[in-house]
């Protein structure tokens, strides 16, 4: 057993639950509304190929956690396997790569969760009251939601889903049903595509980044039941719903925009500006679903998060604090507690840096929510590409009865290879400040992260012991 007797409570989801979890955590809206202007711009009239491009590259990430999960679902997720794979000190640095990458990530969306609310408020009040003290309150209540049992807040964010996927989808047929003469293939073609391959590339870090959280399904595993199906299950619909979804979207805002590219980059948010302009009046069911949308991300990425962080912790990985649970409803209170301290701290030092002039820009939450999400991408590449390293020797090692080199040596070979697009993207040089400096910063946690594994094992040579062993199923 793990050195934590603390267990979550299993047989609480299915898979409906943690598909729209997923689906949530994914942010069919939010990561739609801030990223794909910059996507059209880069990439061309034909952006919807990029997605596309991003959606088959999750595909094969996603196949490798299936396969994971198939044989030895677990809360930990990435933690889990690499540890179990490759040993102790990968653990470790998988766990510290975790812990920073998705707390740095979730921070935006902290920051967007008042952030939204003020921009609608502006936009249909011209007021704009400040947003911290909303993010604060409402990255409170998301916790407090979280803590009362994965159950209550999985419906929660279910309904939240199911709400702004039918504004969205409704916006996109209306948007359609006007522009129905001038609908065409354009979008889906390559000789559209600004630049080619180039162009593709270009946007596609930023494609793949509105795809994160998809590996939310994996960490409910202990809490599914029949999690060998479930999880697996709801990887594969909930990356469908949401390639489906992206597309769709972006379709139709190329549409609405007439197919002027020059035009959706002058937007902010060109899904809002074109529900502005085909819905009028109504257009304010799309501004509410972007809030409805940034608080069901909010709050199903923590719980994915919050987690893998309580894995470690049990496991003796990361501090055993994070490893505990409070009755009665057995939630990981202390690793929820301690993402959201540590989130709206890295808000706090952001605003704090803005204030003093250490740092050049107003505080806009859009710039705090771009560059968060932006820096923790980078962190959380590495640990995909760790994952997909694992999954050969883990079964190669635990599971040799049932190895194949077609699933578990070339699907992971290729999510590996599919991640060398978005490493160059983002480290290319000449990006402008913070952006040139994410890379080195990235690659200084690797580094930070690599000597933490290496001392914390040598202090304490158990730890990982009997990682994954904590979940049990017949």
């Amino acid at each position: 057993m793990k050195q934590s007797a603390n267990q979550l409570k299993a047989g609480q989801l299915g898979t409906a639950d943690v598909t729209a979890s997923t689906v949530a955590n994914i942010g069919p809206g939010i990561d739609f509304y801030f990223a794909f202007g910059v996507i059209a711009v880069t990439a061309g009239v034909a952006a919807p190929l990029t997605i596309l491009a991003a959606a088959v590259a999750v595909v094969f990430l996603a196949f490798t956690m299936a396969e994971f999960s198939r044989m030895e679902p677990s809360a930990g997720s990435f933690i889990t396997y690499v540890e179990t794979s490759l040993g102790a000190r990968a653990g470790v640095l998988t766990a510290v790569l975790v812990a920073v990458g998705f707390t740095v990530a979730i921070a935006g969306v902290f920051t967007m969760s008042g952030g939204m609310v003020t921009l609608a408020l502006e936009h249909y009040a011209s007021w704009q009251p400040a947003w911290e003290p909303l993010s604060l309150a409402l990255t409170v209540g998301a916790i407090w939601l979280t803590a009362r049992g994965v159950r209550l807040s999985t419906t929660a964010v279910g309904l939240a889903v199911l709400v702004q996927v039918a504004i969205m989808v409704a916006v996109c047929v209306v948007v359609l049903a006007d522009r129905r003469t001038g609908i065409s293939g354009v979008p889906f073609s390559w000789s559209h595509l600004t630049g080619g391959l180039a162009g593709l590339s270009a946007g596609f870090p930023l494609a793949l980044y509105m795809f994160i959280g998809w590996e939310n399904g994996p960490a409910l595993a202990e809490e599914c039941r029949d999690p060998r199906r479930t999880v697996p299950r709801a990887l594969y619909m909930s990356v469908a719903i949401g390639a489906a979804l992206f597309v769709l979207f972006a379709y139709s805002t190329v549409a609405g925009f007439h197919y002027h590219v020059s035009s959706i980059g002058r937007s902010s948010v060109p899904f809002l500006s074109m529900a502005d302009g085909y819905l009028g009046g109504a257009a304010v069911l799309a501004w509410g679903a972007g809030i409805v949308s940034v608080l069901a991300t909010l709050v199903a990425g923590v719980n994915s998060q919050a987690r893998m962080l309580f894995d470690g912790g049990r496991s003796g990985l990361l501090p055993t604090s994070l490893g505990r649970t409070r009755p009665p409803l057995d939630a990981p209170v202390n690793a929820l507690v301690a993402m959201a301290v540590v989130g709206l701290g890295i808000i706090a030092v952001w605003w704090a840096a803005h204030i003093v002039g250490a740092d050049t820009g107003s505080t806009n939450p859009v710039g705090l929510y771009a560059e968060c999400s932006t820096m923790g991408t980078i962190v959380i590449l590495f640990v995909y590409v760790l994952t997909t390293i694992s999954l050969p020797v883990f079964m190669w090692r635990h599971h040799r009865g049932s190895f194949s080199a077609a699933r578990h040596v070339a699907m992971p070979a290729l999510g590996a290879l599919s991640l060398i697009v978005p490493f160059v993207e983002l480290f290319k040089p000449g990006q402008p400040a913070p952006y040139s400096q994410f890379p080195y910063l990235a690659v200084a946690i690797l580094a930070a992260a690599g000597a933490i594994a290496w001392l914390a094992v040598r202090r304490n040579p158990a730890a990982g012991a009997g990682e994954g062993s904590a979940f049990s199923e017949p």
